[in-house]
């Protein structure tokens, strides 16, 4: 019976709070004193320092200054609306001058395709955050994206964006596979392709895919020269011929080999 009791009595008194840490309760009385500080309200306050104590508990109260809303000021293409709601869990109920805000910062740049996030307060009561997203330019050994930057990011594969290329190398050497597939596609361009695949193997090789299907193989010396050479000479190569490419190397040194499809011919030319 005393059990039943005590049940009933701790249903009345309602949720129960969880005890605040009292270096965090520190630090949020630091933030809204400094904010007071900057603002010349310090002594609304602080009458000593039994007020201080008071006022930023009061301050701090979300009950006395709760968040009403939260704006996005960025249009985003690629971050999910749900992976939004789930950084901001649990994050937005202290009050509005309790809110941490670079904690929510830090969740918001943990999530996939988020670059940089800027979190704010607005008086009164609004919480506006900025995001500014990854710009893929490649896919990035089949596992990853590659940003405008030259980072590597990880998103869902379903969000990857189509019609990227797919760059591949060792680990550390994005940035040149990058340059390299920019150089390519500027060259073969004027001969009517474009680069799907570009490789560096561990030995520094390169072999290259076109959006025709066909694949060149660069090698790792002199690139942009053997490069040069093949544009040259590919109009001529294809100006009385019927079939498409289907592979050419490079490596030679002065000339290259072209196969045609359905050609079993491979001589140097």
């Amino acid at each position: 019976m005393k059990r039943q009791r005590a049940t009933a009595s701790a249903r009345r008194r309602g949720p129960v709070r969880r005890p605040v840490d009292p270096a965090v309760r520190a630090e949020r009385r630091a933030r809204v004193l400094l904010w007071l500080r900057r603002s010349g309200l310090a002594g609304v306050a602080a009458a000593g320092v039994g007020g201080a104590v008071w006022g930023t508990a009061w301050l701090l109260a979300p009950e006395t200054f709760p968040l009403e809303s939260v704006h996005f000021d960025s249009r985003l293409e690629h971050v999910r609306e749900g992976d939004l709601r789930d950084a901001l869990d649990g994050r937005l109920n202290d009050g509005f001058w309790a809110l941490d805000v670079d904690g929510i910062r830090r969740a918001l740049e943990a999530l996939p395709w988020v670059d940089r996030a800027a979190v704010r307060r607005v008086w009164p009561g609004q919480l506006r955050v900025e995001i500014r997203e990854q710009e893929a330019v490649a896919v990035w050994n089949d596992e990853a994206l590659l940003g405008a930057s030259g980072d590597v990011f990880a998103a869902p594969e379903d969000t990857w964006p189509e019609g990227l290329p797919a760059l591949s190398g060792p680990d550390g050497r994005e940035s040149d596979v990058a340059e390299r597939y920019r150089e390519l596609q500027r060259a073969v361009a004027g001969i009517g392709f474009g680069v799907e695949r570009l490789g560096m193997d561990d030995r520094e090789s390169w072999t290259a895919e076109l959006d025709s299907g066909a694949r060149i193989r660069l090698g790792r010396e002199d690139v942009a020269d053997r490069l040069e050479r093949f544009v040259a000479a590919y109009p001529g190569l294809v100006r009385e011929r019927e079939e498409e490419m289907a592979r050419a190397d490079l490596r030679y040194p002065n000339g290259f080999s072209v196969r045609w499809r359905d050609d079993g011919n491979n001589a140097p030319n």
